[in-house]
């Protein structure tokens, strides 16, 4: 027969283990909220980011056609890009572009203009699938009773190599330590199915 200590003691146990469990529903209640409102960001911001890669893709189509069409020469100053406009001998009009295709020595401001359009345009093209993956990471994290699923490991995977492939285009050493980073992570995400799918059987 139990003692009345040893009933208080099993009843504030029982109300311990209540507090906790309210307490963990509420966190993964936050979770899910925050992970709802991020991947409703991202897909705002990847609808943005797909405009601007269709306009940047329509300027550069529109360069290309006009290669012929437009006087002006480019002329290239330590790095640095000096578009030669035709309205005057010193009529400059400084501009950027990517790196590597400053380094081709382009005369064309069109075709150059071009390829800087449809290089921008390939790069906002990868930082939109980038995000729609990250995107359904977040919906799958407010949908799923655990994180610890294959699907969500699949596009880690798929967002590792994209991050790391851009990356890679500015500091080699910096897309190896990112590569890395995702990897703990695939890892971490890994065992955690491991154990996920050991608890359900035992259950």
């Amino acid at each position: 027969m139990k003692t009345k200590n040893t009933k208080n003691v099993e009843r504030k146990q029982q109300l311990e283990r209540q507090r906790e469990i309210i307490m963990e529903n509420t966190k993964i209640a936050k979770i899910k909220k925050s992970a709802s409102v991020t991947a409703t960001v991202l897909n705002v911001i990847r609808t943005i980011l797909t405009v601007c890669t269709i306009i940047a893709l329509v300027c550069g189509l529109i360069c290309l056609w006009a290669k012929d069409k437009a006087d002006g020469t480019i002329i290239y100053e330590n790095g640095n890009v000096r578009i030669h406009a035709p309205v005057s001998e010193e009529s400059f009009v400084e501009g950027n572009g990517f790196e590597f295709l400053n380094r081709l020595g382009i005369d064309n401001v069109m075709i150059w203009g071009a390829l800087n359009c449809f290089v921008a345009a390939g790069v906002g093209a990868l930082v939109v699938v980038l995000i729609s993956v990250i995107a359904k990471v977040f919906v799958e994290l407010k949908e799923s009773d655990t994180p610890f699923t294959e699907s969500i490991q699949k596009r880690l995977k798929v967002t590792a190599i994209l991050t790391t492939i851009m990356v890679a285009m500015e500091s080699l050493g910096f897309a190896a330590v990112v590569a890395l980073s995702f990897w703990c992570v695939h890892s971490i995400i890994g065992y955690g199915i491991e154990l996920q799918k050991n608890e359900d059987e035992t259950l």
